[in-house]
């Protein structure tokens, strides 16, 4: 009798439905990203919807929150720019409102998103929310530096671009956030590319390609190459530039990467 009260008093107390459902969540949230690994977007994107779909069953607000960013963030990746910003607003929208910190990384990517569609005063307008959203400091403050220098960029001011790049390279160097470390570089080097200074903006570019291989991430790998590319082209070296445009394809075409395969294909033929 003493072994058996020993026992029941050491295990565990049955789970919730509540409980139960978030560690689903989570699991669902694990094998998308073992699929995002394995290049798999699809699958991942599926399982995130389980995710949140679990979430929305029992308002978990936070599972909810983070279904929708990761969404999102597949969504965004595979260049669907519109279905990725419509989950983001989704987010924001939501009633009652999420978190501080899922609004702000909600923000944030906005932001980016407006930025690579060329809606400037938008861009501007969520990486102001998203700061605000910050406080001393964020998860998202070295990407939203990043983001802010290319929307100086975007905006034609280079001067105040490059200030901001040099800053959160700066910042994200001391951090040790290669990824963060390598967009500055992609800026400095747009930058220098645009004030005519090839022999800089191809070191910067260069850089900024040695650190995302380093990182192993294929989206920014075939960002400096496409940039590469331009360069190399904007330079009058056609040969270069196709080069870098077909090793491009063949990063965007192995990780699946529509948009950029489609951009890399662009230049290629404007190469020839």
């Amino acid at each position: 009798m003493a072994a058996l009260a020993t026992l029941s008093c050491s295990s565990p107390a049955p789970q919730t439905a509540a409980e139960q459902s978030r560690d689903e969540a989570m699991l669902a949230q694990q094998r998308a990203h073992g699929a995002l690994a394995r290049g798999d977007v699809r699958g991942a994107q599926n399982q995130f919807l389980d995710a949140l779909d679990r979430g929305r069953a029992v308002e978990d607000q936070d599972t909810v929150a983070i279904g929708l960013l990761n969404i999102a963030a597949v969504l965004h990746r595979s260049g669907e720019l519109a279905a990725s910003r419509a989950r983001l607003i989704e987010l924001l929208e939501h009633q009652p409102p999420f978190a501080p910190e899922f609004a702000g990384r909600a923000e944030a990517r906005l932001a980016l998103i407006e930025l690579q569609s060329k809606r400037l005063q938008e861009s501007a307008r969520h990486a102001h929310n998203a700061e605000a959203l910050c406080g001393a400091s964020c998860p998202w403050r070295l990407a939203l530096g990043n983001i802010q220098a290319g929307i100086a960029l975007r905006s034609g001011d280079l001067a105040s671009a490059e200030v901001r790049a040099l800053a959160t390279r700066t910042a994200a160097a001391s951090a040790n956030d290669i990824r963060e470390e390598a967009n500055s570089l992609r800026i400095l080097g747009e930058i220098a590319g645009e004030r005519g200074q090839g022999a800089g903006a191809r070191a910067a570019l260069l850089a900024a390609l040695e650190l995302d291989r380093k990182a192993a991430i294929p989206e920014r790998i075939a960002l400096d190459l496409l940039a590469l590319s331009r360069l190399e082209l904007a330079l009058g070296e056609r040969k270069a530039a196709r080069d870098y445009a077909r090793r491009a394809a063949d990063v965007a075409d192995a990780a699946r990467l529509a948009a950029l395969l489609a951009a890399a294909r662009g230049l290629l033929s404007e190469s020839q």
